[in-house]
């Protein structure tokens, strides 16, 4: 168990705030900066969070450092160098290197648990499910976001192809981008109420996020994020020192930030309440 200094862990954590999109270009990609920049909107709506919180698939911590006033209770990962970057970052008051389907916590522990596209990573999502109930005190509260069905066809690639009539090509790409994201889950809104309520998970509200048209900026955002990839590679470090095009890329996606999506959308947030029997 990894640690940072001891704060008051009976504190409610609140939004950071601010520009969030602005605040995620100055350290990673586009892409990357588009959706977790949302993703901190989100989060800023079901603000503050009872703590103890757990913080499943913590990663690097800099969504947590950038979403959150507070360092959260505690963060697991499995990748020991994320973890390493989350002890930098001061994200969590604790870091536990840890798989979700073999918590190493006691039962009822945690009032707030967050999981921030994570979950469709994890193979054995029943297993996974299981153990975050089990450490969830009761009437606790489990938010997370996750890509929805309609990831893949909303995808640049996946897009262009279809409008020419390419299905073939289309669902080609729409598999690839999967696989190469690892997503063993991108299911709709129905299969994840009924898979939640299996393990007594009340769904209090849930809806769409990443419209079509963000989505497709999303896609493009990688191949235009090539630069910050070799940056990576050679100094360990995704933003571009003194970059340029950061400003351009800020009035790009400024509208897809501040969108308030109708209709359905490639990503799916949950707000869910556990209430044992």
């Amino acid at each position: 168990m990894l640690g940072v200094p001891k704060l008051d862990s009976r504190e409610l954590i609140q939004s950071r705030g601010g520009d969030f999109l602005d605040a995620h270009l100055e350290k990673v990609p586009p892409f990357r900066a588009l959706i977790r920049s949302i993703e901190c909107r989100i989060f800023e709506r079901y603000c503050p969070l009872i703590p103890p919180v757990l913080d499943i698939g913590c990663g690097d911590g800099l969504f947590a450092s950038l979403a959150f006033d507070r360092p959260l209770t505690v963060g697991i990962d499995p990748d020991s160098r994320d973890l390493q970057q989350a002890l930098l970052e001061g994200s969590y008051v604790n870091l536990s290197s840890a798989d979700s389907t073999a918590l190493p916590f006691r039962s009822g522990q945690y009032k707030t648990v967050i999981s921030n596209c994570v979950l469709e990573h994890i193979e054995d999502l029943d297993g996974a499910l299981s153990e975050i109930v089990r450490v969830m005190d009761n009437g606790a509260t489990l938010l997370f976001g996750v890509p929805s069905h309609r990831f893949g066809e909303f995808l640049l690639g996946s897009t262009i192809a279809s409008r020419f009539g390419l299905k073939r090509l289309s669902q080609w790409y729409r598999n690839w981008f999967n696989r190469h994201s690892i997503h063993h889950h991108t299911d709709g809104p129905e299969t994840w109420v009924k898979r939640l309520d299996q393990y007594n998970l009340t769904v209090r509200s849930w809806h769409y996020y990443m419209s079509p048209s963000s989505h497709f900026a999303f896609d493009l955002a990688h191949y235009l994020s090539v630069p910050n990839l070799i940056s990576w590679k050679l100094t360990g470090a995704w933003r571009l020192p003194g970059n340029p095009l950061q400003k351009l890329f800020y009035r790009w996606l400024k509208a897809h930030y501040l969108a308030n999506p109708e209709g359905e959308g490639a990503y799916l947030f949950f707000v869910c309440t556990l209430k044992r029997l």
